[in-house]
């Protein structure tokens, strides 16, 4: 296993909080489970803004009505990993799903995923997002919640160049996505805005190893 470069972790750490994205650390994976299922209870229930079958509740601040039960998606867990995160969620009404995230595009509480490495220069998580479950998940949840071995941190973009030519060179579809902060945008007359692409925050949780 590779040694943990304390240096760039700092590194990474004071980047990644300068483009708003939140960085905590754990010791193992059953503890980032947990993180994310308190990130899920915390936040306010997302609003549908389109029909989907489901118990709804009052309405939204976009007038639009609010599901009761949260989703938290964690299609990259193992079958035995996501039945822990399931049964940490009973009795908090969250609903954990693995696949078929194409039956909630109305929006995803939380998206559980993880990241291959990091980039300590920009404070940047590049992830294997070959599975479309795995891109959805990352793409219509309002929080998003990466997973990240320390281990993993590289220093800039030009040292994982070879990680990304060695994923395409057997000629193979691959999806690689690079992700820096919660989605943010200012295309309409250059007013900043967040989530209007994506997440509106974006949680990276370092893991020791």
């Amino acid at each position: 296993m590779p040694e943990i470069n304390q240096e760039l972790v700092a590194a990474f750490k004071e980047k990644a909080a300068l483009v708003s994205a939140t960085v905590v650390e754990k010791q193992s994976l059953a503890e980032a489970m947990e993180y994310a299922v308190e990130v899920c209870q915390a936040k306010e229930p997302a609003q549908l803004l389109a029909n989907e079958n489901c118990e709804k509740g009052p309405l939204g601040p976009l007038g639009c009505p609010t599901r009761v039960t949260k989703i938290l998606a964690a299609p990259s867990l193992t079958d035995e990993e996501f039945a822990s995160l399931t049964k940490l969620c009973e009795g908090k009404k969250i609903q954990c799903i693995k696949d078929g995230l194409r039956d909630h595009l109305a929006g995803i509480d939380v998206g559980f995923t993880f990241a291959d490495l990091g980039v300590a220069g920009s404070g940047t998580c590049l992830a294997n997002t070959d599975k479309e479950d795995v891109r959805l998940s990352g793409m219509i949840s309002e929080i998003h919640i990466l997973v990240l071995q320390k281990s993993q941190i590289y220093p800039d973009l030009p040292s994982v160049a070879q990680i990304l030519r060695d994923r395409m060179k057997d000629g193979k579809r691959t999806y690689s996505t690079f992700i820096t902060g919660p989605s943010r945008t200012a295309d309409i007359e250059r007013v900043g805005a967040i989530g209007v692409h994506g997440p509106l925050e974006l949680h990276i949780i370092l893991l020791e190893g």
